[in-house]
């Protein structure tokens, strides 16, 4: 039986996963530009049934307890989004259609968790989903310094495109 579970955030989720970004491990990767772009994901999660609708957003549990977060988005809406920070059309300006490449992330909110392959798991979870969504291909965009996210990506099939765009392709063009 697989005791990692991801279910859909739902607003109840929203203050956990701030503290989590509030995290020095978690606020160094996912907001390294600083407050403004914690700010951007609060907005995000905020407004995942409106303006960020293509974007699944769900809450990893083991068991019953809430320790991580993840999620993907079809890349064909993400190529042509502007936000402080991310070159969004210079990791996806080669996604040629909806539904063809999803991007993917994640974290683990709680600290005892690190280190003991649940990442791995997460992204194995994510692109079973993926898979059923009809999508071709999975992309991640981790800091080539976060050792720990990159070693979970290409234990998962992922390969380097170049720094901080990792690909896997699930089925060929």
């Amino acid at each position: 039986m697989d005791d990692i579970i991801l279910k859909p955030m739902v607003a109840a989720d929203i203050p956990l996963f701030e503290g989590w970004l509030s995290k020095q491990y978690i606020f160094r990767w996912l907001c390294p530009d600083g407050e403004e772009q914690k700010k951007g994901w609060l907005e995000e999660v905020n407004n995942r049934d409106g303006k960020y609708d293509f974007i699944s957003h769900f809450m990893v549990f083991h068991g019953p307890k809430k320790i991580g977060y993840c999620l993907y988005a079809d890349c064909f809406y993400l190529k042509n989004m502007v936000e402080e920070g991310h070159d969004f059309m210079g990791l996806y300006g080669d996604v040629p259609e909806k539904n063809h490449t999803y991007g993917i992330g994640y974290l683990i909110g709680e600290e005892k968790y690190l280190g003991n392959g649940i990442g791995t798991r997460i992204i194995g979870k994510l692109e079973d989903m993926i898979v059923e969504l009809g999508g071709r291909e999975i992309s991640a965009d981790p800091a080539e310094d976060n050792i720990f996210s990159v070693k979970a990506l290409l234990r998962n099939g992922f390969s380097r495109k170049k720094d901080g765009d990792y690909r896997k392709r699930l089925i060929p063009n």
